[in-house]
């Protein structure tokens, strides 16, 4: 949680911001509650793994590959448009950020 509380510190409406959540394998309600409050802001979850996309459904979370994203980042990067569903951006993209922790 601390970690989240550190990448979202400075987030405010319409960010840009893109959360990895590959390595989540479970959320409890507060943290449902949390990545709701992201969404909300305009951030996308990569979520690739049965859990995530699950998870993005399950909460209609805005979501996206790590290829999609790096393309989504690169597009924005020439100056070209973003997809029509993208959060409009008023900054340059940032690097994704991850969340949660795996247990081996």
């Amino acid at each position: 949680m601390k970690e989240l509380i550190r990448v979202t510190r400075d987030l405010g409406p319409r960010t840009t911001s893109v959360f990895n959540i590959e390595d989540v394998f479970y959320v409890d309600p507060l943290g449902e509650e949390t990545l709701l409050w992201l969404n909300r802001l305009g951030a996308t979850f990569i979520a690739e793994n049965v859990y995530g996309k699950d998870l993005c459904r399950r909460l209609h979370l805005r979501s996206t590959t790590a290829a999609e994203s790096g393309a989504q980042s690169l597009s924005r990067q020439r100056g070209g448009k973003a997809p029509p569903d993208a959060p409009p951006s008023s900054s340059p993209p940032q690097r994704p950020a991850s969340i949660g922790k795996s247990v081996p």
